[in-house]
């Protein structure tokens, strides 16, 4: 199994085997609704990271996220039907 998740109880039994990979958080910010910005995180380059965002009010849209090399950004987003939300943003390793 070269990524996943292995638990054992104190006497070597296996209780939980999964060879699916398992994140960690790297990154984690609540952001204004209108704002945006950036940030470098120099320690997930040669890594896979996941971008997520998730909208904290209700019938508002999230940011959009995206990476670029070492650099995690965050873009307020907003159309004539719904307005910008505060949003929880988070960059997701698996290796």
């Amino acid at each position: 199994m070269a990524y996943g998740l292995r638990v054992k109880k104190a006497d070597g039994t296996v209780i939980l085997n999964t060879p699916d990979m398992v994140g960690r958080i790297r990154y984690s910010a609540v952001v204004a609704s209108g704002a945006s910005g950036s940030t470098t995180l120099s320690d997930i380059a040669g890594k896979t990271a996941y971008a997520l965002s998730i909208p904290l009010e209700g019938a508002k849209i999230a940011h959009s996220v995206s990476i670029s090399g070492t650099t995690f950004s965050w873009t307020a987003q907003s159309n004539a039907r719904m307005a910008s939300s505060i949003s929880l943003v988070l960059v997701i390793l698996t290796d």
